[in-house]
């Protein structure tokens, strides 16, 4: 199994950044000619607009200008007989620049400016919303105009039939289901949730986590009111709160004798809600999300919908909501856990166009399929592909909701142990990445990157056994907690003799110094690693004579670029002696 250099980085810094045009493109989607009858599965009237790169487009009074002096006439007329306008993202271009600056360093690829998004409400049906749609698609200062999408949970239908609703509180006290969730005990069946809880923070201390969907029994006797952080997004759909609560029983079920466990008991944990009739807010609830997040929390979209000619699909299918999940991971550092969807479809097909090859278009997102409980193979009805980072039990998951396992005293009483999808995989990976966070923070200061993350939890796994369909492996916290805590990830040699650092600034902003004690003559040399175990840096001493010697790191890469803030690994050598440690940097 591949063992992972540890750690963790902080958000970059994010600089300023002057408007400038874009030398290099980036693939969007979906990029086409649209009709009518394409817009089925889409909202009929809303559309998303983003402009290009550095075009410097902002609105006002009802038109759009260019601070770039572009010409803006064409488009200015196709939104004059506009419903509604508006921008996508309440953010300033100052920030938005700034945001896509710091994206950019991280990913190394060209990302999004969020403040050239805006929506467009067309009056006249699809028709006319078609034929606006491929007006600003041809003209040269619009990236890309895509439709707003219809969505829905990613679940199955429920199997059992409606409990009998009881509005009293329960007469005798509710049973501990925790010994039926199986997918939280041994590997491979489970995801060994009890190595992680062994650790300071295992159980989720100190980190948050919004779920975002259209419903919740937010008064769930399961559920640590204390803990409850954030209620954000429209009013809550009564007919969706099972899926809702039954996610979140997965993640944050109490640690408390009866009814279920979820993984991160101990997480701060909100929501935020979108209604049925609102499909084209959900990028500004996305956003709504993030904005209440830091940077190593953890946001879950539990959502999939159905472009043109497909099945249930991942919501970064589209663009804008591709944009504001990439702005989130790579800019912000808030992790986003995406339900991979239901539509048994190969997301590596020639049909997709490269949307879900990670080489070609990576938000930043942990994907997630469903796999058997037992067998570890694709569920008849998940995705697959190489886009799918891990995958979680989807199907017989036991949880908070619905009432076919336990119903005694009403809603906040109900259990299930037939949930499924990959809206019951997903929470599962969800609750894992708390975990590991949470002991991240308490042992190092510091939560893992987006990517650091992703990498643990699929680089740890158990692999799935069906190689036709790929849905990632299965996360095994006590190989992951293993590899996060484990300091020999960078190479020590067990038997070389131990050398001492006898003083370093640690935190440090700008540079540091190791001073070491060198056993006997020789050369020196310090090599300086990130998160993935990359190797950043490399410093040399000639060779000298025992005793006190010195090396300094200027906090800076090979190619002379400061780092982010955040953890790095050392290794030190010296004649025969080796160390090993942490570097903490600070903004």
């Amino acid at each position: 199994m591949k063992r992972l250099a540890i750690l963790a980085m902080l958000v970059l810094a994010l600089p300023s950044l002057a408007l400038a045009l874009d030398t290099s493109t980036r693939p969007v989607s979906p990029v086409r000619a649209w009709s009518a009858d394409d817009l089925a599965t889409f909202d009929p009237s809303w559309l998303h607009v983003k402009f290009v790169e550095g075009s410097a487009v902002r609105l006002e009074a009802g038109q759009f200008r260019s601070e770039r002096g572009l010409a803006l006439a064409d488009v200015n007329a196709l939104v004059a007989g506009a419903s509604a306008l508006r921008a996508t993202f309440t953010i300033s271009p100052e920030r938005g620049a700034a945001l896509k600056a710091a994206g950019e360093l991280a990913s190394g690829r060209v990302g999004p400016d969020l403040s050239l998004w805006y929506d467009v409400q067309v009056p006249g049906g699809r028709t006319a919303l078609a034929e606006a749609l491929n007006a600003f698609n041809a003209d040269p200062i619009v990236e890309i105009a895509h439709p707003a999408p219809l969505c829905e949970p990613a679940v199955l239908n429920d199997p059992h039939p409606a409990a009998t609703l009881r509005a009293e509180a329960p007469l005798v006290p509710t049973p501990d289901f925790s010994g039926m969730q199986g997918y939280l005990y041994d590997p491979p069946t489970g995801m060994d949730a009890p190595a992680a809880w062994a650790q300071p923070g295992g159980r989720g201390a100190n980190m948050h986590f919004i779920d975002v969907e259209l419903g919740w029994t937010l008064t769930h006797e399961d559920f640590t009111a204390a803990n409850h952080f954030f209620q954000g997004g429209a009013p809550i759909d009564p007919g969706y709160i099972d899926h809702g609560t039954a996610v979140l029983g997965e993640i944050i079920g109490g640690n408390n004798g009866y009814g279920v466990t979820g993984f991160a008991s101990d997480t701060n944990w909100g929501v935020e809600a979108i209604t049925v009739g609102e499909w084209p807010n959900v990028p500004h609830r996305f956003q709504d999300a993030i904005d209440n997040l830091s940077a190593g929390d953890v946001w879950l979209i539990e959502l999939q919908m159905y472009p043109t000619g497909a099945s249930a699909t991942p919501m970064e299918y589209v663009q804008v909501n591709y944009d504001v999940i990439w702005t989130g991971c790579w800019s912000l550092g808030v992790v986003c856990i995406e339900a991979g969807a239901n539509g048994s479809q190969d997301l590596d097909s020639a049909f997709w166009g490269g949307i879900f090859d990670r080489n070609v278009r990576d938000s930043g997102a942990i994907m997630v399929g469903a796999g058997t409980p037992t067998g570890r193979v694709a569920e008849w009805f998940t995705n697959y592909g190489t886009r799918m980072d891990v995958h979680g039990w989807g199907s017989s998951i036991v949880s908070t909701g619905y009432g076919d396992l336990y119903s005694s005293g009403g809603a906040n009483f109900y259990y299930t142990s037939g949930f499924s999808g990959t809206s019951g995989a997903s929470p599962m990976i969800t609750g894992s990445s708390l975990c590991l966070q949470g002991i991240a923070r308490a042992s190092y200061g510091v939560p893992l990157t987006p990517s650091a993350l992703r990498d643990l939890l699929h680089d740890t796994g158990v692999p799935h056994l069906d190689a036709s369909k790929e849905i990632g492996p299965r996360p095994d916290l006590g190989a992951a907690v293993e590899a996060l805590i484990d300091l020999s990830a960078v190479g020590d040699d067990p038997g070389a003799a131990a050398l001492r650092v006898t003083g370093m600034p640690n935190p440090f902003s700008e540079s540091t110094t190791l001073r070491f004690v060198q056993p006997r003559a020789g050369a020196a040399r310090l090599a300086i690693y990130d998160a993935a175990g990359r190797r950043l840096r490399e410093l040399a001493l000639p060779a000298g004579p025992a005793g006190e010697r010195s090396l300094a790191w200027d906090g800076r890469d090979a190619a002379g670029h400061a780092v982010a803030s955040g953890v790095y690994l050392y290794r030190l050598e010296a004649a025969d002696a080796l160390r090993s440690g942490r570097l903490v940097k600070l903004r």
